[in-house]
This record gives structure tokens, sequence and C-alpha cells, in this order.
């Protein structure tokens, strides 16, 4: 697959970008039951945060050196059930969703694998979660403000408890439910909160400029992004970050997959 033409959006300190940078970005899908993927330019900008939470900092230039694709949407319940169905993926929700278009939830690091694994087996392709600099290059859409949107949590614009809009206090909207950022990318705030490929870390300290996952021996707790529908707009920012047990799972917990092009 070539990689696009697409030049690397600029961060700006003020906003989103224009509404055109989505609409020139390719989607496809591998197969009728993958996630629907958007290919993104490869890029630079500001990670993390020098905020009140120790863990975003320091703020650093992170470079995302070639085109990668990530999913438009969380995966679902219908996606995540595909897998089941094959006998590749081992976690069966007891309750069952909303929706099929819910996100999956509930789901550890290692359930995570198992998606991801069942993705390049029946595709051939190089499926995997994004690593941290490439998730929060993708959530942020070329922005280098707290959230996509803006400097506030505004309203509507997110699935979270304080975020307005449709809400429901014991499930996650579906995936499609609230507006997508500049990169066409949905539920990058609130939602579940997404596994990331790299070990946690309590900072930012050591990280390299490159986008690759940060990985350590007998890592036992991995990062998760993006917030969920259960907390308040302040880990819907594009910075927030959490470290999980890699085996547990927990009911806000979900995923978003990656593909090199």
């Amino acid at each position: 697959m070539t990689a696009m033409a697409t030049p690397a959006p600029t961060a700006s300190e003020t906003g989103p970008l224009s509404s055109s940078v989505e609409r020139d970005l390719e989607t496809f899908r591998d197969c009728s039951e993958c996630p629907e993927m958007v290919k993104l330019p490869a890029g630079s900008y500001l990670m993390g945060a020098n905020s009140a939470d120790k863990s975003e900092a320091p703020r650093h230039r992170a470079n995302v050196g070639r085109p990668i694709a990530i999913g438009k949407y969380e995966v679902t319940v219908s996606e995540w059930n595909a897998c089941v169905e094959s006998g590749k993926c081992d976690y069966k929700p007891k309750k069952v969703a909303a929706s099929p278009r819910a996100p999956m939830r509930n789901i550890s690091w290692t359930d995570a694998q198992q998606y991801v694994r069942w993705l390049k087996e029946a595709t051939g392709k190089s499926y995997r979660l994004p690593s941290e600099a490439e998730w929060e290059y993708a959530a942020r859409g070329g922005t280098a403000t707290e959230y996509w949107w803006g400097n506030g949590p505004g309203k509507g614009q997110a699935n979270c408890k304080d975020c307005g809009g449709p809400w429901e206090r014991k499930i996650p909207a579906d995936v499609d439910a609230f507006p997508a950022n500049p990169f066409g990318l949905y539920g990058t705030s609130g939602g579940v909160w997404e596994w990331n490929r790299d070990c946690w870390f309590s900072d930012h300290s050591g990280a390299t400029s490159n986008a690759r996952p940060r990985e350590k021996q007998h890592c036992r707790t991995r990062v998760l992004r993006g917030g969920s529908w259960k907390n308040d707009a302040s880990y819907a920012r594009s910075a927030s970050r959490l470290g999980y047990d890699t085996d547990v799972r927990y009911f806000v917990n979900g995923l978003r997959v990656a593909r090199d092009l």
C-alpha cells in the first residue's frame, strides 16, 4: 500500500485544523469485519503537558516519522465478537451491550493482544496497538490545545460524565455519537480508555523523540489513554494518561488499533 502524499499538518496553539484536512485523509477496511482505518501522514507535534499531573510532563517534541493507519473508531462490540466467533479471542462478555456499535470494554491489555493477532492472521497486515506517541498524535489531530477542540471541555464534544450531550451512567455511547477530531477520528476523548503498546513510566522523562513505544524488562503495567464515559472531563484531555496491569480487566478499558502502512 502506497504512502500518502498529504503533507503533515502544522500544530496550532489556538484550535483544530480546518475540516478540509479530515476530508483529505483516506479510509479503508482490510476485511468486512475489520475496523475502519484512517491513513495519517507523518508529522511532528508537542507531546504531553506541563500541568498539575506530573505524569504528563515534560512536554516534548515527538516525531511520527512515517505514515500510519489508526482506527477511525474504538473497537466495537460487533468487531470484538467477530474475533470471539473465530475462536481467537477468549473474552466473551456476560452482559450484552446496548448496541453492537458501542465500544468494546472490560478488555485487558492481554485481551487486546489477542485481538490484534487475530487481525494480523486474518489479513496478513501488521495490525497492533498504537504507541503512546502515535496515539496522542492521532488524538490531537494537528492541534496543541488541551482538547482537540480547544482549551476547555466545552459542551457535547465527548462522552464523559460532565461533558454534555447524550450520557448514560451505566454504558458508554456508540462510537460515533460525538464529533470527530480534525483527523476524522471518533472517541479519542471519553468513551473507553484505550490501551497503548507502551510500558508505563511515571512521566515522559527519558522519552525519545521518535514514536516508538517505551519498553522495559518485566513490564506488568501498560499505558491507557483518552479517558472514559465514567470519568470527568479532565481525563478527556489529549495529554491525559494512566497505567494499568496488563492481565486485569476493568469495565472502562477498551482499545483502538493501529496498522503499519
